[in-house]
């Protein structure tokens, strides 16, 4: 780290001067107690990265519950928007730590990072009534742990991870506007078979929300390494979304990372026969094909993912090829 060798570099020039006692800005009578004093200053005035504490901090969500809409799924969204006010603020002091660590990685990563190391704990919540709806309030405390950074930037270089988060990100996004928009197709329902067409659709949303939360949870146990609760979290999002493709391919991931190569090609199967398309499935299948010695199926798998424009397809095909 650049900050250390400067230290070092000032301790070399001290070490090989000459001492001048009678010119000495220094109550020391020796070179060493000098070095001593130039480290303190230097630790004093330029705090090093290793000693950084926890951040903490607090942020508020907030949500308005209207008719077909579900309490505990109200409140989810509310903490779905304090842990993004959080975590806006824990990116930029893992920036700020990133950059005196010289670790190079692009925002998207960093946001990744945070997003992974960042532990929430709820401090309070309420329900009010507000008109014809309910207003919900979440007041959280993020904690990131400086400690974990550099484990987790290890991590977070893989582009799928990154992909990952994009993804959730925008199913959140999107779940968002298709509940605000049935919203006001309530309002403006008029029968009673209308209303309960549209509060079908709002019931619709809010299970793929839930779904959403489970897989969130299951991609950060699983940047953790925590491979059982990743399959847990996995599962519950395939029971609320029998047809989420890109959860069968991440509970695959947590199998095979667990060692068990044929749970894990039952999974990509189950993936890309819901999704044809889903690039990253055929690559991981590809892996979990080579390592059980199936090379034929592996070669087909990575050259269907390198078509799709997968890197990690194409590097997995050249690998096996190269070794035939």
């Amino acid at each position: 780290m650049i900050f250390k060798r400067h230290i070092f570099a000032v301790i070399s020039r001290v070490c090989h001067c000459e001492a001048k006692p009678k010119q000495s800005l220094f109550p020391f009578k020796n070179i060493m107690g000098r070095v001593w004093v130039i480290i303190i200053a230097l630790f004093l005035f330029f705090p090093s990265p290793l000693f950084a504490e926890t951040k903490e901090i607090i942020s508020e969500g907030t949500y308005n519950m209207g008719d077909g809409e579900t309490p505990s799924v109200a409140e989810g969204r509310a903490l779905v928007q304090a842990k993004r006010t959080a975590l806006e603020q824990a990116g930029t002091y893992v920036e700020s730590y990133t950059k005196v660590e010289n670790l190079q990685l692009t925002k998207d990563e960093i946001q990744v990072l945070a997003s992974g190391i960042m532990e929430v704990e709820i401090l309070n919540k309420k329900r009010t009534v507000v008109g014809d709806g309910i207003h919900f309030w979440v007041k959280i405390k993020a904690k990131v742990n400086p400690d974990k950074i550099e484990e987790m930037a290890k991590r977070v270089k893989e582009k799928s991870v990154v992909e990952d988060y994009k993804k959730i990100q925008e199913a959140y996004d999107k779940n968002q506007k298709e509940i605000e928009e049935l919203k006001k197709q309530l309002a403006g329902a008029k029968g009673e078979k209308k209303k309960k067409q549209v509060e079908a659709k709002i019931t619709d949303e809010e299970r793929l929300f839930e779904a959403s939360q489970w897989f969130d949870k299951g991609y950060q146990h699983a940047l953790n390494k925590e491979y059982d609760n990743a399959i847990e979290s996995y599962t519950k999002a395939i029971a609320l979304d029998p047809n989420y493709a890109q959860a069968y391919n991440n509970r695959g991931v947590a199998y095979y990372d667990k060692g068990q190569h044929d749970r894990a090609i039952e999974d990509y199967n189950k993936a890309i026969a819901l999704d044809p398309n889903l690039a990253s499935a055929y690559n991981n299948r590809g892996v979990a094909y080579g390592l059980s010695g199936n090379m034929g199926r592996a070669i087909s798998d990575f050259q269907k993912a390198c078509d799709m424009g997968n890197e990690k397809g194409c590097k997995g095909l050249q690998m096996v090829l190269e070794k035939r």
